[in-house]
């Protein structure tokens, strides 16, 4: 486990940015860790305009008076930021996804902070998904529901080991990725940690259940993936239904802090390879979710044990 962190927070100026900055903070006094904020300008010429001089000329002032914005906006987010937390801010240019990977990698970042504006349709292309799927570190995601004041800064806010992290797992690879980063944090700090298996039944001609999975053999193999030494923080459990749906109603049964999810994907522009319960669970969750993006083997700072 590295000592040195690095949370990276996109700030757009919008209320969810706002608020997902509140959860950077959050984090970066858990984790002691340096916070770096980025705002992309996207400047950068229409495809169909091939001299560079001509775009400059015509929009160097728009060009300063965006910059203008954007300091003074990121100046009112310092003000945000308490004393005893290292940050720094990042502008970018061009693809927004672009600036926020580079930075992303090149920092590096051992964790992205940011909200999810919903989920990508005809007319709104998910930057999140995009993010999730390409990053070098994981990704902590909140939509627009979520309050962190409600969590943090709370008079009557739990303690940290009342505080319960939900785990989905499902047996595969990718699952037992996101154990090693639970237990990786489990040793850190003492929250409780819940392993939910999600069993689906399989469906009839007429869309009812054919048969019933048997959950006790399931429980077992859950119960067994505890590590030696933290039993009394783990809870195993096992249910019958559609993934998203059980997810989704088993967070808010225990009110979860996070969820944490392994994010697949062969190709970012193939959103359907994301998967249909990462999708559910990204903007369907009212907590924050905790993704292991592809390119992450267990080596971060956040995620690995």
């Amino acid at each position: 486990m590295t000592a040195a962190r690095t949370v990276l927070c996109p700030i757009d100026f919008s209320p969810l940015s706002e608020r997902a900055l509140q959860l950077a903070v959050a984090m970066c006094r858990r984790g002691d860790a340096r916070l770096v904020l980025e705002h992309n300008l996207e400047s950068r010429p229409p495809a169909y305009l091939t001299v560079g001089w001509m775009w400059s000329e015509e929009h160097e002032v728009d060009e300063k008076e965006k910059m203008e914005r954007a300091v003074e906006g990121l100046r009112r987010m310092f003000d945000e930021i308490p004393e005893s937390i290292e940050y720094e801010a990042k502008v970018t240019h061009g693809p927004v996804d672009t600036g926020i990977l580079y930075l992303a990698k090149n920092l590096p970042a051992d964790l992205i902070v940011m909200g999810t504006h919903g989920p990508s349709s005809v007319k709104h292309k998910s930057l999140t998904e995009r993010i999730i799927i390409q990053a070098p570190c994981p990704v902590l995601t909140m939509g627009e529901a979520y309050r962190p004041e409600a969590v943090f800064d709370a008079k009557h806010a739990l303690r940290p080991e009342e505080m319960t992290i939900l785990l989905p797992f499902d047996f595969t690879a990718r699952s037992r990725a996101g154990l090693r980063a639970v237990v990786g944090i489990a040793e850190r700090l003492p929250h409780r940690i819940h392993l939910l298996h999600c069993a689906t039944p399989r469906m009839g001609h007429l869309g009812e259940p054919d048969s019933i999975p048997e959950t006790e053999p399931l429980a077992e193999r859950l119960e067994e993936l505890v590590p030696e030494g933290l039993e009394e923080r783990f809870e195993t459990r096992v249910v019958v239904g559609q993934p998203v749906a059980k997810i989704l109603e088993y967070a808010r049964e225990i009110n979860a802090l996070f969820i944490f999810m392994s994010a697949h994907g062969k190709s970012p522009l193939r959103r359907f390879l994301f998967g249909t319960t990462t999708l559910g669970i990204l903007h369907g969750s009212a907590c924050p979710v905790w993704f292991i993006p592809p390119a992450v083997r267990g080596d971060s700072a956040w995620s690995a044990a």
